[in-house]
Formats: structure tokens, sequence, C-alpha cells
């Protein structure tokens, strides 16, 4: 079995930071990035993906937060992916966000979680093993 990651005890830290840096004023904004991964292989960056659940408010790549998030790839030479995903994680709807991304997939993709994993093994260069799903796609 591999090792838990700690849970958050009290959560209060993040949100009074949230809150605090708000009076800073209209002209310091900051977005608190709660699900956004670096997908890496061997110490160097690969993609940086924004996970949102299905019933998350809609996100648009025209908006400044995302505007960022783009620009954070397009300067660090990687793709940038938004990525809504099903509770039960049945689906994963990919979203290319910057030039570096659409060569590797060209326009928005609903995808199963194992064409989903199989894809983030690809940008990586490695084939998905086979020790990860079964036969009919069940994550094991």
């Amino acid at each position: 079995m591999l090792p838990q990651v700690r849970q958050e005890r009290t959560g209060w830290r993040d949100l009074a930071l949230s809150q605090r840096h708000r009076r800073w004023g209209w002209d310091c904004p900051a977005v608190d990035l709660d699900f956004l991964f670096l997908e890496y292989d061997k110490g160097k960056a690969v993609a940086l993906v924004e996970y949102k659940h299905e019933n998350a408010a809609p996100q648009y790549a025209t908006h400044p937060t995302y505007q960022a998030l783009i620009d954070l790839g397009n300067r660090a030479n990687v793709p940038v992916f938004g990525c809504r995903y099903a509770s039960d994680f049945s689906f994963y709807k990919i979203t290319p966000l910057n030039q570096s991304s659409k060569i590797l997939l060209e326009s928005q993709k609903v995808m199963s979680e194992q064409e989903w994993v199989t894809f983030l093994y690809k940008i990586r260069g490695y084939d998905l093993p086979k020790s990860i799903f079964d036969n009919d796609g069940i994550l094991l």
C-alpha cells in the first residue's frame, strides 16, 4: 500500500490568507489554485493541469486567472490543460489551453479514465503499464 498524504487538519490557513490577500487591493490580484497539478517526469515539468469537479462553476480560458496560468505554461514551455472530472471518475473533459497543449490534443475531448491516464503517460514518453487498469478499463 502506498503511503497516504496527510490531510489538512484545520483548513484555516488557506482561507485566512486568501481573505487577507483580497484586502490588499484590486490591483494586487492572485488566485488560490486549489487543484493545480504539475505533471512531471524525472524532475522536469511536462504539463500543468487545472482540475475542476464536474459541478464546479464554469471557467473560461479568457478569464485573467486562466490567462495567467497559460502565461506561466508558455514561459515554462509546458502544455496547460483544463480538466473537468466526474464524481465517479467515469469521464475527464480535457481542454487544451495553450499552443503547446494543442500540439498534443487539438481540441477539447472527453476521455475515460484509462484514456486520460494513457495520455498522461504518453506526454512523458511512456506506454501505460498493464498493471494500472484491467482489461475492462477498471483501475486496479
